[in-house]
């Protein structure tokens, strides 16, 4: 019966299709290497698109248009690229590179997509309805996120924006949800491991850790009473010494 359940596992998805396309407008590029600084001093950063057997582009797009497209985009959805004095292109956010101490944003790749031909994508997982998970009631334990994402294959405008997985169907401690136990839109199919765990409950660690707390007391004793005992044999060999 929990099998049963566990197979029609409660999935929303979202997904974009090119009536709402995402779309950014970008401008051949003429700073290259240490030049770019003063590019992004400027406001506009550097852009790379390839893919799909076509001549990279070296391109760049306004800071805050290109920060509003990626937080929209995602990894996921398409975002059709409006090149200046070119033709328009279909594409998906493949890189993001950003400075590690300022958060700085530094350059982004963008890879062409034939909308007719699946690629892949890594898809973000949410965990929904954790507090109605039956195995964490009484403090029996709570939901643990294995995975954080899937790798599916879809064409660009099937590929879901995310999936949440719904852990109300979690019933005690020897359940889980695996990846191959999420119900995926028509026309998405998993590439990652099929036995990947997605969610579980995690028994509470109360009882060890005070079992480790009462370990370390004793040690603590025992090391205690060894120094003390160390400590007036070296009282008497001081004096014998004298």
């Amino acid at each position: 019966m929990f099998a049963d359940c566990r197979a029609a596992l409660p999935l929303r998805t979202q997904t974009t299709d090119m009536a709402n396309s995402i779309s950014i407008s970008l401008q051949p590029r003429s700073a290259f290497g240490k030049k770019n600084k003063a590019l992004r001093r400027s406001g506009q950063i550097p852009v790379h698109v390839y893919g799909q057997k076509e001549d990279p582009l070296s391109l760049q797009a306004e800071s805050t248009e290109l920060r509003t497209t990626l937080r929209e985009a995602g990894s996921t959805t398409p975002v059709t690229v409006k090149i200046e004095g070119g033709k328009d292109t279909v594409t998906l956010v493949r890189e993001v590179a950003v400075h590690p101490v300022s958060g700085d944003l530094l350059h982004v790749d963008f890879m062409r997509v034939n909308v007719s031909e699946e690629v892949e994508a890594s898809v973000p997982i949410q965990l929904i309805n954790e507090e109605d998970a039956p195995g964490t009631r009484g403090g029996a334990g709570v939901v643990t996120q294995g995975i954080y994402d899937i790798t599916v294959s879809a064409r660009p405008f099937d590929i879901p924006s995310s999936i949440e997985a719904d852990c109300s169907i979690l019933e005690d401690l020897d359940a889980d949800i695996k990846a191959s136990e999420l119900s995926l839109p028509d026309g998405v199919t998993l590439v990652s491991d099929p036995d990947a765990r997605v969610a579980w409950i995690q028994p509470p660690r109360v009882i060890e850790e005070d079992e480790v707390v009462g370990e370390e007391g004793v040690e603590g004793d025992e090391e205690g009473d060894g120094e003390e005992g160390e400590g007036g044999e070296s009282e008497d060999g001081g004096g014998s010494d004298e």
